[in-house]
């Protein structure tokens, strides 16, 4: 794989966000990160061209097309008049955090550059206003009122920082920054929260070089504390996922000609570096999701980004074993997230919404819409039981999304069936 080191404001301003991915040697185009940006079912890579007039914007929301698991949920919706600037957004598990340019005041912004928190069925919140209207917020996470972002400037500098909020209501503290060498790679940090617990990768100046850490911090000091790093010119540590007692990450390795990679996922006990061990054998595996009893993740074809669309897999911790999941209604995935019961991705069809019950071992649906529709589902995320989706409708010219959540049955449910 052939080293493609961008400016994060690149993709950002060209409607991306989160992980900034390294680009491949290959004649096969890796598929874009993803946007919450309203973009048309059609344009999202596996997508047919649409059919037919763009819809209007309904006065209620439609949910004629829901389907199976779909007709068990109370759907909540934050229409337009939000969606409009609303860049990336994840589920924490108790509400949805969003990052956008709307504003209460009559100061303008070129990027999404404050925090919002949507509890389910409530009014958004402002809970971070970012001093920088030139900045956009360009990776979220959290957990039970603990809260991590990235702001990265749109204005062309080689930057980033990693903030965090220990508790709803307190002030943002810094927990790590791109130290401006040219020779670092600015890639935004990868991030897991859990509990009072965030454990996250970065790029950093080291003695003889660049290198790529996995590093955590937890209350009450909230210390950064260094769990691993290699050289990065020979491996690049990405993409981890957290219970806080263990951690799973992805390696990438490269060839000694930078035209290949190898992707391996490892599980680490935190504090317990001597007893991590590699969970795949593939050499394709990348984006982890650790989940009650197992580690979920995506294994893309040989030549192709680690950033584009594959399938998913499972390892069973107990018995040690890989097995492939059933992505049905889709054919590959990619951005993997899980939750107490269920697992959710963005699906390369995006006229069909399902997601995985982990706990069962079987797809359910939500959402279909026809094939060639003005209609589909961009970027679902989960955490415990809170859902979150991007529905979008229309054509290239005039899409527009709305945000869409939903509470999911839990574990229990699952054991009394």
């Amino acid at each position: 794989m052939s080293r493609c080191v961008s400016p994060a404001v690149a993709l950002a301003a060209a409607g991306v966000i989160g992980l900034l991915g390294a680009c491949e040697s290959s004649s096969i185009a890796p598929s874009p990160l993803p946007s919450a940006r309203p973009t048309s079912p059609a344009s999202a890579p596996g997508s047919p061209a649409p059919t037919g007039t763009p819809t209007p914007l309904p006065g209620e929301p439609d949910f004629s097309s829901l389907v199976d698991l779909g007709l068990e949920l109370e759907i909540g919706v934050l229409g337009r008049e939000h969606t409009d600037d609303l860049l990336d957004f994840v589920s924490d598990g108790e509400a949805i955090l969003y990052s956008s340019g709307i504003e209460p005041d009559v100061t303008t912004s070129s990027g999404a550059p404050d925090l919002w928190r949507l509890e389910p069925f409530e009014e958004p919140e402002l809970i971070w206003k970012n001093a920088h209207r030139d900045h956009s917020l360009v990776g979220l996470g959290g957990d039970v009122g603990t809260y991590a972002f990235v702001d990265i400037p749109l204005t062309g500098e080689r930057a980033w920082t990693l903030y965090l909020i220990p508790r709803r209501g307190q002030e943002a503290t810094v927990l790590d920054e791109h130290p401006g060498d040219e020779d670092v790679p600015s890639f935004v940090p990868s991030f897991s929260v859990y509990e009072r617990r965030i454990v996250w990768t970065a790029f950093d100046r080291g003695p003889e070089g660049p290198v790529s850490q996995l590093l955590t911090a937890s209350e009450p000091a909230w210390e950064p504390e260094l769990l691993l790093e290699h050289p990065a010119s020979e491996v690049e540590i990405w993409l981890p996922s957290q219970d806080g007692a263990h951690v799973t990450y992805t390696e990438v390795r490269y060839s000694e000609d930078r035209d290949s990679d190898e992707r391996s996922v490892w599980l680490m006990p935190i504090g317990e570096p001597g007893a991590t061990r590699r969970l795949d054998a593939s050499g394709r595996a990348t984006m982890p999701v650790l989940v009650a009893d197992a580690v979920l993740w995506k294994e893309a074809d040989r030549g192709y980004n680690m950033f584009n669309w594959g399938r998913m897999f499972r390892y069973d911790l107990a018995d040690e074993r890989v097995v492939a999941i059933d992505l049905t209604p889709q054919t590959y995935a990619n951005y993997p997230s899980g939750g107490q019961r269920y697992a959710a991705w963005w699906g390369s069809d995006s006229f069909s919404f399902g997601i995985y019950d982990h706990v069962l071992d079987e797809p359910r649906l939500i959402e279909r819409n026809p094939p060639g529709s003005d209609t589909g589902v961009l970027r679902p995320h989960i955490a415990a039981s809170l859902l979150a989706w991007m529905r979008v409708v229309g054509s290239d010219e005039d899409a527009w999304g709305e945000l869409r959540y939903a509470w999911v049955p839990d574990a229990a449910d699952a054991r009394g069936r």
